[in-house]
């Protein structure tokens, strides 16, 4: 008689609990995603599930997480689901942000060359021009409207170097209509009544129009005729006239409506916190007015000359750790698949916590410490494999990555600059979500003294 083994029993998904009916659902907006996450994986470990209004996550989370969706996700997850009910919004099936494989690779392929930082470095004097002018009116004394002024400027700087428009004058439509329909379509913040309101239907449709009148323009006077360098809707174009079967005029809105989808919250709440940080760290900031200051000396910098300036790209990287735009990736799962000694079942909703390693101790010492010091040489935490994903992971990693960072270095720099700015030592941060997480608009800065002219950054 031989002793067998007792058969182990699979490891059950442990789940979060939460309020009967609702789940966790008020935890999974954005603002607040990555704190509740991550205090579930110091609890549950690397895989655990949430439930919130009837429906099942499955959580991924942990460096853990991050270096398994490098390296298997492509093979198992897909964004479909995720996205498809923005897509129906604009009128389409199917966009860089919800397709995976050839179909993805064909939107990237084509969308990509105007989010690169190479081409705001090409057209940086165009974008600098944005923030003099925004810059222009503020006078000692004066308080600058931290999340209301960054919108202001990201908007319309994506407006004129990728699409080659302006922004200013539909500035509150683009807020209404883009903001409202990521809130009911992608994180359900907002019930399905709104698009039906008076006021987002006309902000839909000023903003639609604009894309259009864009597009129409584009195509009547092509960049050679205009004298200008190629942009997004050049780059559409020339898809669609050799693949027009792939590239309906449709697309071609929802492409370039695309810029300010993924840019004027994401760059624009990133630069809003990195200027919160401003005002609350001080004795940081000699520091980077000293490199703002060199970047400017001999006129407008260069995208080199920007990513040559330490102190402030640490600033910058550290604030990205702490107040990441994206916190989490919702997809589907296509196949089977094992994970931390569980089986996550095809058909599952899943989400990968790509920024609990932000906070965690293993992976950034003292992690909940403002410490820009971490991302220097010598330290280099973020380089630990998973720990570090501010633009998420995967095939799906943020396509305008090097263009955001690039804006929000840009602007830093030119504000601090022109201004000598005081934070309010009163103010307690408040994050809000529209959709992604911004500080509330309570949060000012009061001008101490104008610095330099603003027009002066373009001389």
């Amino acid at each position: 008689m031989t002793n067998a083994p007792y058969p182990t029993s699979p490891r059950v998904i442990p789940t979060v609990s939460g309020p009967p009916g609702i789940g966790s659902i008020t935890q999974l907006y954005p603002h607040r995603l990555r704190a509740f996450l991550t205090a579930a994986y110091r609890e549950h470990g690397p895989v655990f599930n949430v439930t919130g209004l009837g429906q099942t996550y499955t959580v991924l989370a942990g460096p853990e997480a991050n270096v398994w969706t490098v390296k298997e996700g492509h093979r198992h997850l897909r964004s479909l689901e995720a996205w498809r009910p923005n897509d129906q919004a604009f009128g389409v099936q199917r966009s860089m942000i919800s397709v995976d494989g050839a179909e993805h690779r064909t939107f990237r392929r084509t969308e990509s060359r105007t989010y690169a930082r190479s081409y705001l470095g090409a057209n940086l004097r165009r974008a600098l021009s944005v923030t003099a002018e925004d810059l222009v009116p503020l006078r000692a004394g004066d308080d600058l409207p931290v999340a209301h002024w960054c919108k202001a400027v990201i908007t319309e700087q994506l407006a004129r170097v990728v699409v080659n428009g302006t922004a200013r004058p539909y500035l509150n439509d683009l807020l209404s209509f883009v903001q409202n329909t990521l809130m009911v379509r992608v994180t359900r913040q907002r019930p399905p009544l709104v698009e039906q309101l008076p006021g987002f239907r006309r902000a839909r449709a000023r903003s639609l129009g604009m894309v259009e009148a864009l597009i129409d323009e584009h195509r009547r006077v092509p960049a050679e005729q205009a004298g200008r360098a190629p942009d997004l809707i050049d780059d559409l174009l020339v898809a669609q006239a050799a693949d027009p079967a792939f590239w309906s005029d449709m697309d071609l809105r929802m492409a370039t409506m695309g810029a300010f989808i993924a840019g004027m919250d994401t760059a624009a709440n990133t630069l809003a916190f990195v200027l919160y940080r401003v005002g609350r760290h001080p004795e940081l900031v000699p520091d980077l007015v000293a490199e703002a200051d060199t970047a400017f000396q001999d006129g407008p910098p260069s995208m080199d000359t920007l990513g040559g300036l330490p102190h402030l790209h640490r600033f910058v990287m550290e604030c990205l750790r702490l107040h990441p735009i994206a916190p989490a990736m919702t997809r589907t799962v296509t196949q089977d698949f094992e994970f931390a000694g569980v089986t996550v079942p095809q058909g599952r909703r899943v989400i990968i916590g790509t920024t609990v390693p932000h906070g965690l101790d293993g992976c950034f010492t003292d992690a909940a410490r403002f410490d820009p010091e971490r991302f220097a040489p010598g330290r280099m935490e973020h380089r630990r494999p998973g720990a570090f994903a501010p633009y998420g992971l995967g095939t799906h990693i943020c396509a305008g990555s090097g263009m955001a960072e690039g804006l929000i270095m840009l602007n830093l720099a030119a504000v601090l600059r022109t201004l000598d700015l005081r934070g309010d030592p009163t103010y307690v941060l408040r994050e809000v979500a529209r959709p992604t997480a911004t500080p509330d608009d309570r949060l000012t800065l009061r001008v101490n003294a104008v610095r330099h002219p603003a027009v002066s950054l373009l001389a």
